[in-house]
């Protein structure tokens, strides 16, 4: 006749490798914190330009130059040619939510 199991209390880790694990774990942590506050205390590698005002205004000119046609209203909006509003979505996209007002 075979024997019957015997119950045991055997876990899959021991209470070494638990101690183990935690004291890992929590070295890794530390080091982890330590590592992330040395990164951000650390001091920019880069340099600071002065800003180039010639290429400035050129670059608003360019953008005005592209935006003209329009005529302004008492309000201070602008109204463009449908057209032209049609072509500066398909440059640009929508980026936020605006009206357009056909020209009749």
């Amino acid at each position: 006749m075979p024997k019957e199991p015997q119950a045991t209390r055997q876990y899959i880790f021991s209470e070494a490798q638990t101690r183990l694990f935690f004291v890992g774990s929590g070295v890794l942590m530390v080091s982890a914190l330590v590592t992330i506050l040395i990164l951000a205390t650390a001091r920019p590698r880069g340099e600071f330009l002065e800003p180039n005002r010639e290429q400035y205004l050129e670059t608003v000119g360019q953008a005005s130059e592209a935006l003209s046609g329009g005529a302004q209203n008492d309000d201070g909006s602008v109204t463009i040619p449908i057209e032209r509003a049609m072509e500066l979505i398909v440059e640009r996209g929508v980026a936020q939510p605006f009206t357009v007002q056909s020209e009749q």
